[in-house]
């Protein structure tokens, strides 16, 4: 695999931070609904067991919070990847139009 290269165009990485965005949103949904249902069940339980199941309930909160968060900032990178992407394209194109045109035998 050494040397390998991989390629992307501007199209795909718009998609990509689209499915980073819907994974995103599945997941909160999915964490929101589990801690409705969960409240709903626990919200009679005492006891020294209902107070571990909460510390374990909310460190899994914790980090699905901080897992919002990473996918968040790789979609961040992404975006600014691509609008980065786009500049140096578009740049490009304008240096090879003038170098075009400034080299053109026929004036």
């Amino acid at each position: 695999m050494a040397g390998q290269q991989y390629t992307t165009t501007e199209e795909e990485m718009v998609a990509f931070s689209g499915k980073i965005s819907s994974v995103n949103q599945s997941i909160q949904g999915e964490i929101s609904r589990l801690n409705t249902v969960v409240d709903t069940i626990t919200s009679g339980w005492k006891g020294a067991a209902a107070s571990s199941y909460n510390q374990l309930q909310s460190k899994v909160n914790e980090d699905a919070t901080r897992l919002n968060q990473l996918l968040g900032e790789i979609k961040e990178a992404v975006d600014q990847t691509t609008k980065n992407y786009s500049a140096s394209e578009e740049e490009q194109a304008q240096s090879i139009s003038h170098i075009s045109a400034s080299a053109s035998p026929f004036g």
